[in-house]
């Protein structure tokens, strides 16, 4: 890295924002299929995982010696107070007044300080990626640069995007909802399926006829696949030319994966569930378990997230990051990485969750003709508002 990239941390701020006026993740998404909902969690027909009822975020503010202030924000929608206790009683503790060469050393300190507890995922690991999303962001700021351009010589300037889900509650409402998008130069869409592959090949199928015009589509089953599913499903994808089939087996079953990539089909596409380097080298080993790789910079901030994409081109595995839930923070950050990822993919893109903060967040990213252009503005390209995310907080 040739600019400056000594700091030290003087202070941290964590916030737990929660926006219960606003729809949830799944923007009413098959809602009339018998969904179990809590007071704060719902769990969709058809998948495993649990998600917010409404859409919940940490933030962390980061200030370093000089005044300069950053921004992180984890990919953490669960629980995301558990982010914040353990930023306020235990990280701030063991980083503040301690200066670092760059934000990997940060990042290596930390997780170093717990590998031997067996802390190597989960939300010890979403602190970390705040944190280090927040240092970055600071350094940018203090050195006048866009993020990327602190990472890369040449980063791209332009970023197409595909739609990450097409969440209305009927086939003939998602048609109508994708060509809106294609109407503003959207080239790509993702959809959610489940591991009934007739089902999945009929929805696609459907969206298809209603939306001709969409060049690229993306299929994620969220881990809901047998095996002998998914080597169906991968077969009827490919066949339908879907750019990627994304999470088919269990985010575990490394040599399920494995043999999954091997057959003919749609491309096999992987990575949001890592936070680490540690975790993603032996899905990398021969035989390749996935074909693309999806780093969600909301766990592995940007520190791992460049050696991570480091170790996916030396594997000769394409990279092109994985959008989550979060707000504008997240997204930013999200898309600086993007910006110096390899270039033959759609990046994903959040359009429901993208103005959640609305007025509180500046943000230099905007959405224009089917993609967003790298920001001329330091840091990751998004600027708060303290008073104006007031409204959002509820634990500080």
């Amino acid at each position: 890295m040739p600019h400056n990239t000594d700091f030290t941390i003087t202070k941290l701020e964590s916030f737990h924002l929660a926006f219960k006026d606003s729809s949830s993740y799944w923007e009413g998404y098959r809602a009339d299929e018998g969904d179990r909902v809590t007071e704060r969690f719902e769990f969709k027909q058809g998948w495993q995982t649990v998600y917010a009822r409404y859409v919940e975020a940490p933030l962390l503010k980061v200030t370093l010696s000089d005044g300069t202030i950053g921004w992180g924000e984890a990919n953490c929608s669960i629980g995301p107070e558990v982010l914040c206790v353990i930023t306020d009683n235990i990280i701030e503790q063991m980083v503040v007044g301690q200066e670092f060469g760059d934000p990997m050393a940060l990042w290596d300190f930390l997780y170093d300080s717990q590998r031997g507890r067996g802390y190597s995922s989960g939300f010890w690991l979403d602190a970390l990626a705040a944190l280090d999303i927040g240092v970055w962001d600071a350094l940018g700021r203090r050195e006048q640069l866009p993020v990327a351009a602190m990472i890369s010589d040449a980063p791209r300037t332009e970023i197409p995007v595909y739609l990450s889900g097409v969440r209305r509650n009927t086939l003939d409402e998602r048609v109508e909802h994708v060509n809106r998008w294609r109407d503003t130069g959207l080239r790509g869409a993702k959809i959610f399926l489940t591991g009934d592959w007739e089902a999945g090949t009929a929805e696609l199928d459907g969206l298809k006829a209603g939306a001709p015009e969409l060049e690229q589509w993306m299929v994620d089953t969220l881990w809901m696949c047998d095996e002998e599913r998914a080597v169906r499903a991968k077969k009827e994808y490919g066949e339908r030319g879907v750019r990627f089939f994304e999470c088919p087996l269990q985010p575990e079953d490394l040599s399920g994966h494995q043999r999954l990539a091997a057959l003919p089909g749609a491309p096999i596409a992987l990575g949001e569930h890592f936070r680490t380097r540690y975790q993603l080298e032996p899905w990398l080993d021969k035989p390749l378990a996935l074909d693309v790789y999806q780093p969600d910079i909301g766990r592995t901030g940007i520190s791992d997230f460049i050696k991570q994409r480091d170790m996916a081109t030396a594997a000769g595995i394409p990279t092109t990051p994985h959008m989550g839930s979060g707000v504008s923070i997240f997204q930013a950050a999200t898309l600086q990485c993007a910006a110096v990822s390899t270039p033959e993919f759609l990046q994903e893109f959040q359009g429901g969750l993208s103005d959640k903060l609305g007025d509180a967040s500046d943000t230099a990213w905007q959405y224009d003709d089917g993609m967003f252009k790298l920001p001329d503005r330091p840091g990751i390209g998004a600027d708060l508002s303290e008073a104006a995310i007031e409204p959002f907080i509820i634990r500080r």
